[in-house]
């Protein structure tokens, strides 16, 4: 579980939050106090660190079993935020001494900017902070963070940034392969059983059978039919087979997404799903071992992908890469200032 990964959804439009980049913040109960981490002379309290840790630790008493599961939980919570607070102070430390501040009307234009972007108004992100437990300043605030970083990166890298047609052609060719990965799919298959107990002549018979199969269907022979002459895969009393059907197994959900973690729809093996990904509709599998048995596949469909050209997803690229450029930069940018400040992390 990375809860504070899938919390932290940027507040600000894509574009300007490749340097908005940021988590949000919240209360919490009376501790005795304590010091967690020091940045140069700046401390971070025990009861700030719980402040901030909030909404976090809301959803993991709302999901996680008590006892060690939730104690482990949020122990990673109270780590992966206490390196996010280490950054953002050495941030402000920066931000000081180029004298640089965000204004209360840059704040109210980032929510504006955030809001018109999910389709949304101000006042419900305001109420949706509130019900992760932040207060309507320390959302203020958040937002205020975000925006900092956001300048101090811009100034960092201003007139540095250099993209090209082939930077954009390469990270969108990246985010379609990574969007297919994550899109519905309907295959069908050809299953030979290989019996216990076969000779090796036996075997090899299987599998002259089903490179015949995988030929066959790629010369353009009914891909159905075939399956209903030759596939063994005829089910049992309580799980019908896919023979009479011409092998159809339905749309099936990749692994990892939201369908598949719901069960709402069926998924495939990994190596099998991992030869369906190669695959564009129509085409046909070379022959597969699996088990105890050889399976030949043909993607039928394949949900549509909403990247239809480059040209059409020109902006959302360039947004992407200018994502990449600033994030890459923050990072060796706050390497650098750890190597010249004194930390002392006690959590």
């Amino acid at each position: 579980m990375a809860p504070l990964a899938r919390l932290a959804r940027p507040v600000l439009p894509l574009a300007f939050a490749a340097a908005v980049l940021g988590t949000p913040k919240p209360a919490s109960a009376v501790v005795v106090e304590r010091v967690v981490a020091i940045i140069g002379d700046k401390p971070i309290l025990l009861s700030e660190l719980r402040t901030r840790a909030r909404p976090w630790l809301i959803e993991i008493q709302q999901k996680v079993p008590p006892g060690a599961q939730q104690a482990a939980a949020e122990s990673q919570i109270y780590k992966q935020l206490i390196e996010k607070m280490i950054d953002e102070e050495l941030e402000a430390q920066a931000a000081d001494k180029a004298h640089m501040t965000v204004s209360s009307d840059e704040i109210d234009n980032a929510l504006k900017n955030s809001a018109a972007v999910q389709g949304t108004t101000v006042a419900v992100l305001y109420k949706e902070a509130r019900a992760k437990g932040l207060s309507d300043q320390d959302f203020r605030d958040e937002i205020r963070r975000q925006v900092l970083e956001g300048k101090l990166l811009l100034l960092r890298v201003k007139g540095r940034v250099r993209i090209t047609d082939e930077d954009v052609r390469s990270i969108f060719e990246r985010t379609v392969k990574e969007e297919r990965k994550r899109r519905e799919y309907h295959p069908a298959w050809i299953v030979l059983q290989i019996m216990p107990g076969s000779s090796p002549q036996a075997v090899e018979e299987r599998k002259n059978l089903a490179r015949e199969l995988s030929m066959r269907a790629k010369r353009g022979e009914d891909f159905a039919e075939l399956a209903k002459k030759y596939s063994d895969d005829v089910g049992k009393a309580d799980k019908p087979g896919t023979r009479d059907f011409g092998g159809d197994l339905g749309v099936r959900a990749p692994q990892g997404t939201q369908a598949a973690q719901t069960g709402k729809k069926a998924v495939m093996s990994p190596e099998l799903e991992q030869v369906v990904m190669g695959l564009e509709p129509g085409e046909v599998s070379d022959p597969l071992e699996v088990g105890d048995a050889i399976v030949v596949i043909k993607l039928l469909s394949r949900q549509v992908s909403r990247y239809t050209t480059l040209d059409a997803a020109k902006n959302e690229m360039l947004q992407r890469l200018q994502v990449e450029i600033l994030d890459k930069a923050k990072r060796k940018w706050l390497d650098e200032l750890k190597r010249r400040t004194h930390l002392d992390v006690r959590l």
